[in-house]
């Protein structure tokens, strides 16, 4: 191991080094508790797509009217900000689908299995087949999913980011797998299940960090008592030392574990 490489996660590094201050040494682009991480959240992109889907359903306040003009089909409300998620999902796994594809020399799925030789000419490529969003994603997931490791290690490629509309930009695969990991944290804010992050004021506990500003999570069930953390240096507290803080000015000592003889 090359202990002069870190992880490229920096500060969200999953085996953050609080006290050297720095991420995780490792000669890979990301650690191997960054890369677990980034295949759980891919893996459950398939379920956030289908459970964004559900918001697009109408609600006892939003009643549709029984006439249709055209079509027979129930007309559905399109909430036009979980659309746009739901596209970029789409769009970003896809894109790293093919690269994955080209790097592991597997099948390519825009053409059909058996191409005949007059059909294939420049002026008449051959069809790309059709697939619906839906399946494109669960379909892009069992492909990268398994491959965490190798999209990692894929040098900088030039893509449309977000959308096809995008101006081209250079990604690497480490940074991909921080875009899907940031879809997966997008579409749970969309679904409700996260929680608030709270502002709080005063200074780090570690004597070494000079950061003015303190985060704690909101409580999620009665009793829990989430602790205070620097986003800087990644030091934590728990809030009764906060308190204490708030109280004195200063933060109480930590008890030193006793010495066995």
């Amino acid at each position: 191991m090359n202990d002069t490489r870190t992880c490229n996660s920096d500060i969200t590094c999953k085996q953050y080094d609080r006290t050297a201050g720095h991420a995780w040494p490792t000669d890979q682009p990301l650690c191997d508790a960054c890369l677990d991480a980034g295949q759980r959240d891919i893996q459950a992109l398939v379920y956030d797509y289908l459970d964004l889907a559900q918001l697009h359903e109408a609600s006892m306040s939003q009643a549709i009217t029984e006439k249709t003009a055209g079509s027979k089909e129930k007309q559905m409300l399109i909430v036009a900000h979980v659309e746009a998620l739901q596209a970029e999902m789409v769009h970003v796994l896809t894109t790293w689908e093919y690269e994955l594809r080209v790097a592991a020399r597997l099948s390519d799925l825009e053409a059909p299995a058996v191409i005949p030789d007059w059909h294939t000419t420049i002026s008449n490529p051959p069809p790309k087949l059709k697939v619906r969003a839906g399946t494109a994603v669960q379909r892009a997931v069992g492909i990268i999913t398994p491959r965490v490791r190798m999209l990692s290690r894929l040098p900088a490629t030039t893509v449309c980011a977000t959308g096809v509309e995008d101006e081209h930009t250079e990604v690497t695969g480490w940074q991909a797998i921080h875009q899907l990991q940031a879809l997966h944290q997008r579409a749970r804010a969309n679904l409700g299940r996260t929680r608030r992050i709270l502002s709080l004021h005063g200074t780090c506990p570690n004597d070494a960090c000079t950061a003015q500003a303190l985060y704690r999570l909101e409580p999620g069930s009665f009793g829990e008592d989430p602790p205070v953390w620097c986003d800087t240096c990644k030091a934590s507290r728990a809030y009764s030392d906060y308190e204490h803080f708030m109280v004195h000015l200063e933060w109480p000592e930590q008890v030193q574990p006793a010495v066995a003889a």
